[in-house]
């Protein structure tokens, strides 16, 4: 009897021991997703960003905490079928730092696109099943606009820095429509942190309010370095509650401190959780000014655009107050901004143009001769929510 005993206990024992890693570990606590979809002209800039971010203090295998990278990066311009990557990536206790693969995806696996995202994202969940889950989206980016979409684009050459223009890559067919985002995600997200440029809509914002906690963007563009990685690590991981706005911070004091062109940015940190007040002053606002917010001349209104190429984003406290909005009206906005804008901030120009009128989120301002366009606006949920374009 007790020789079956032991023998039992030595079987459990070795099972355990032959467990897939992190099976025999405290259940988890979170799970940050790096998702890197750079097969462009960024594959350098988001490669290093992920290694200043793997350099960090990264949480162990038995924290509870788990840090995974999705990669999809090409070594040259000239580089092709490249295999998208999952990895984990880790310390021990020592702090040598790991990185275990977990997945090598198809090449022919194109990661800006909701099917891809999902995929990566559903093997995630399934491979490390968490109540709590944050995202980091790197790559270029567009704000609102349908993938693919050129109409009013001048192809001209500007003389300023390169910048990350959700998730547009360098192959035919990529690109995520932002209504198309929400089902992309298979989880709600804590957090999501989008490295890209222009995402810092109220649209974008709204269209993720059921799938995402906090979110940070930027409401104009963001040059090719990007955020600060080097201490975002101990911000999201080994931490009870995730210090979105340290990082928020720190993006903005380190752009503030350049010069030149270099001292460009914004950033705006959202609750999606209060925007609902948000879309109902919005609503009200533009049935009473609807006819003043369709003759506005857009350029009297504060945009976040520095050449003709992106003239579609628009300050949204600027528009109602250009319309023609009373004193009580803005501070009923006002209110409701300061429900849904946790923070913002943002350098006194970015290139060569002035921020001086704005709330830290961006809207549409109509250009009625652009049917395509409009036609894509109004399947937006904040479109319908606020009646914008009927």
């Amino acid at each position: 009897m007790r020789k079956s005993m032991v023998i039992m206990l030595m079987a459990a024992l070795l099972l355990a021991s032959c467990k897939p890693d992190g099976q025999n570990a405290p259940p988890l606590h979170r799970v940050v997703i790096m998702y890197a979809a750079a097969y462009s002209n960024l594959s350098a800039a988001i490669t290093q960003d992920i290694n200043e971010m793997c350099d960090g203090m990264l949480p162990t295998l038995n924290s509870g905490d788990v840090f995974v990278v999705y990669s999809h990066t090409r070594p040259s311009a000239k580089s092709s079928n490249v295999q998208p990557v999952l990895f984990r990536a880790w310390r021990d206790k020592d702090g040598t730092a790991h990185r275990d693969t977990l997945t090598r995806y198809p090449v022919t696996d194109i990661s800006s696109t909701p099917e891809v995202m999902h995929k990566v994202l559903s093997e995630i969940q399934e491979r490390y099943p968490a109540p709590h889950y944050g995202l980091m989206i790197s790559s270029h980016g567009a704000g609102w606009l349908p993938v693919g979409y050129e109409e009013g684009r001048d192809g001209g050459y500007h003389p300023f820095l390169a910048t990350r223009e959700i998730c547009i890559e360098n192959t035919t067919g990529s690109g995520i429509d932002v209504n198309l985002l929400p089902d992309a995600l298979p989880m709600k997200m804590d957090f999501i942190l989008m490295d890209t440029c222009l995402m810092g809509c109220v649209e974008v914002a709204y269209e993720l309010r059921e799938k995402c906690g906090l979110l940070l963007f930027s409401p104009a563009e963001i040059l090719s370095d990007g955020m600060v990685y080097t201490t975002m690590a101990q911000l999201l991981t080994n931490i009870v509650k995730p210090d979105v706005q340290t990082i928020a911070k720190q993006y903005f004091d380190h752009y503030q401190a350049q010069s030149g062109m270099y001292r460009s940015a914004t950033i705006t940190l959202t609750d999606c959780s209060n925007l609902e007040p948000l879309a109902q002053v919005c609503k009200k606002l533009t049935a009473k000014y609807r006819d003043s917010i369709n003759a506005l001349d857009h350029d009297t209104v504060q945009g976040y655009f520095y050449n003709e190429s992106t003239h579609w984003y628009f300050d949204l406290k600027d528009i109602y107050v250009q319309a023609g909005a009373t004193d009580e009206e803005i501070a009923e906005l006002d209110q409701a901004l300061d429900g849904a804008v946790v923070y913002y901030a943002a350098t006194e120009k970015f290139f060569n143009l002035k921020l001086e009128r704005i709330c830290g989120l961006s809207m549409y301002l109509p250009y009625w001769d652009h049917n395509k366009l409009n036609n894509f606006y109004r399947t937006l949920s904040w479109n319908k929510a606020i009646d914008l374009i009927q």
